[in-house]
C-alpha cells in the first residue's frame, strides 16, 4: 500500500473542511491566483495542500505517482499535476498569497478546533527562528547565515509563531537576516489574526529594550531570555558567584545542577523596568576518564507575578516550538523548497504548516486521545498501513488482525459520511 492510499481518511477530512470553507478560500485566493493565470484557484489550493498531506513531498515522486493519485481520488476531487503547480506557484513574487493562506488556516483553527491554541489553559505565544538549508546557492535569499552549525552554507531563516500545538504564523527570510528585527511585527500579525495572546515567550535573541517596551505598551505578559551582554545580567552573575560562596538562602535549587537567583525589579537602559532572574547550570561530563565541569549562566526577563521556580519551568516550556520545528523538518520535509524565488518558497512553507494544522485537526476530531499525539509518519505506519488494505474494488478495507480494528471501523464510517457530503467532482 502506498502512502497516499493510506492517507485517504486524512485527505477526505481535509476535503470536507475545504468544502465548508470554500467561500472563504475563493475570496482570499481568487484575485491573487487569477493574476497568475489560474482559472480554478480551489483546485490549485487542494493540490498544493494535499500533496503535503499524502506524503509525496518530492516533486519527482508526485510526478511518478500522479496517474495513480488522480485515479484514486477521482471520485472526491480533481488535482493539478506537477508542472501546473510549479508554473503557477513559481510566479508568486510577494507575501500576499502566504498571508492569505495563513488567514485561511487561522479561520479553520478558531472555528473548528480552538483547543489546539491553549497550553495548560494559557494563551502563550512562542516566537523563535530556525535555519532552513538550501539545496542551491542560486535560489533567491539563499545566503550564508549566522548559525554556528551552518557556517558558510546557503540557507534561509524561518521566523515562526507557535501557540499550543500549532504554528499560527511564519515568514521566510534570507539567510543573513536578523530574527529580532521581525519580533514586533510577528506579535502584531498574530493579534491581527484574532488569536487571544496573553503571554509572549522567546529566547535571548529577541531581548532588546525596544521589544520590552513594545510588550509593555500592549499590556502583554512576557518571559524572554536575557543575554549576558546586558550590564544587569553581568552584575547578576557576579552577585550569584558571591552569594553561592556564602551559601545564601536567596539561591534556590530547581533540579540537579540548576540553581536560580531572583534579582527582583531592575532598571535597564532607556528606563525600562523588568524582573530579572539569573540561572546557573552546571554540567559534568566524563571524557577519557577525566571529569569536565562546565558552568553556564543566563537570565530570564519577565513581568509575570509567579515564583522563580515556576517561572523557570514556564520559560523552558518554550521547547514546544522547537519540537514543532523538528516535526516540520522530519515529518513534513521543511527543507525541500523546489522554487527559485523567495516568496514562492515561503508560500510552499506555509502550505506545509497548513497541512500540518489540518492533520492535527483531523486527529482531534476523529481519533481517541491515545492517538492524538502521534506524528504523521508514525500514524500512517503504525495504524493505517498495518490496519488497512486495498480491496479488489480499489476501496480501503480493514485487516481483521489489526490491533485497531474498532477504531478503524468508526474512522471509515466517519470518512464515508464526509465523502457522501462532498460536492461531486467537477
Amino acid at each position: 500500500m502506498h502512502t497516499f492510499q493510506a492517507a485517504m481518511p486524512v485527505v477526505i477530512h481535509a476535503l470536507y473542511l475545504f468544502s465548508e470553507y470554500e467561500t472563504i478560500i475563493d475570496t482570499y485566493l481568487l484575485k491573487i491566483f487569477w493574476f497568475f493565470g489560474v482559472t480554478d484557484p480551489m483546485r490549485l489550493f487542494r493540490s498544493v495542500i494535499l500533496q503535503q498531506v499524502m506524503g509525496t513531498e518530492y516533486q519527482c515522486h508526485y510526478r511518478q505517482f500522479y496517474p495513480e493519485i488522480k485515479s484514486y481520488f477521482s471520485s472526491c476531487c480533481s488535482l493539478c499535476g506537477v508542472d501546473t503547480m510549479m508554473r503557477h506557484v513559481g510566479k508568486i513574487t510577494n507575501s500576499m498569497a502566504s498571508w492569505k493562506l495563513t488567514m485561511i488556516q487561522a479561520s479553520m483553527i478558531k472555528i473548528r478546533c480552538p483547543e489546539l491554541l491553549s497550553s495548560g489553559g494559557k494563551m502563550v505565544l512562542d516566537i523563535d527562528v530556525t535555519t532552513v538549508l538550501s539545496s542551491s546557492s542560486k535560489k533567491e535569499g539563499a545566503e550564508s547565515g549566522y548559525n554556528k552549525l551552518r557556517k558558510g552554507k546557503p540557507c534561509f531563516q524561518l521566523s515562526a509563531a507557535f501557540m499550543g500545538k500549532v504554528f499560527v504564523d511564519a515568514k521566510l527570510f534570507p539567510g543573513s537576516s536578523n530574527p529580532k528585527d521581525h519580533f514586533q511585527k510577528t506579535v502584531r500579525r498574530v493579534r491581527s489574526l484574532g488569536f487571544p495572546v496573553k503571554i509572549v515567550r522567546a529566547d535571548r535573541a529577541y531581548m532588546t529594550h525596544g521589544n520590552l517596551s513594545f510588550l509593555e505598551r500592549l499590556s502583554l505578559g512576557y518571559a524572554l531570555g536575557a543575554p549576558a551582554t546586558f550590564n544587569a545580567v553581568k552584575d547578576g552573575i557576579k552577585l550569584f558567584g558571591q552569594l553561592s560562596r556564602k551559601k545564601s538562602s536567596r539561591i534556590l535549587s530547581v533540579r540537579k545542577g540548576v540553581s536560580i537567583l531572583d534579582l527582583g525589579m531592575i532598571t535597564l537602559g532607556d528606563g525600562v523596568e523588568t524582573r530579572l532572574i539569573i540561572v546557573r547550570r552546571i554540567s559534568r561530563t566524563r571524557k577519557k576518564g577525566a571529569l569536565k565541569v562546565s558552568t553556564f549562566y543566563y537570565g530570564i526577563a519577565t513581568n509575570l507575578q509567579i515564583t522563580p521556580r515556576k517561572l523557570y519551568k514556564f520559560y523552558h516550556k518554550r521547547q514546544c516550538i522547537e519540537a514543532g520545528f523538528r516535526e516540520l523538518r522530519n515529518h513534513w520535509h521543511l527543507e525541500r523548497l523546489p522554487f527559485k524565488t523567495l516568496k514562492a518558497n515561503e508560500f510552499w512553507v506555509i502550505s506545509k504548516i497548513t497541512a500540518m494544522t489540518l492533520f492535527k485537526i483531523f486527529q482531534h476530531e476523529t481519533l481517541p486521545k491515545a492517538l492524538r499525539s502521534l506524528l504523521r509518519k508514525t500514524l500512517y505506519r503504525r495504524v493505517f498501513k498495518k490496519g488497512l488494505r486495498i480491496g479488489k474494488a480499489g476501496e480501503l478495507e480493514i485487516d481483521a488482525k489489526s490491533k485497531y480494528n474498532w477504531l478503524l471501523r468508526r474512522l471509515l464510517c466517519k470518512t464515508a459520511r464526509m465523502k457522501s457530503a462532498l460536492k461531486p467532482c467537477q
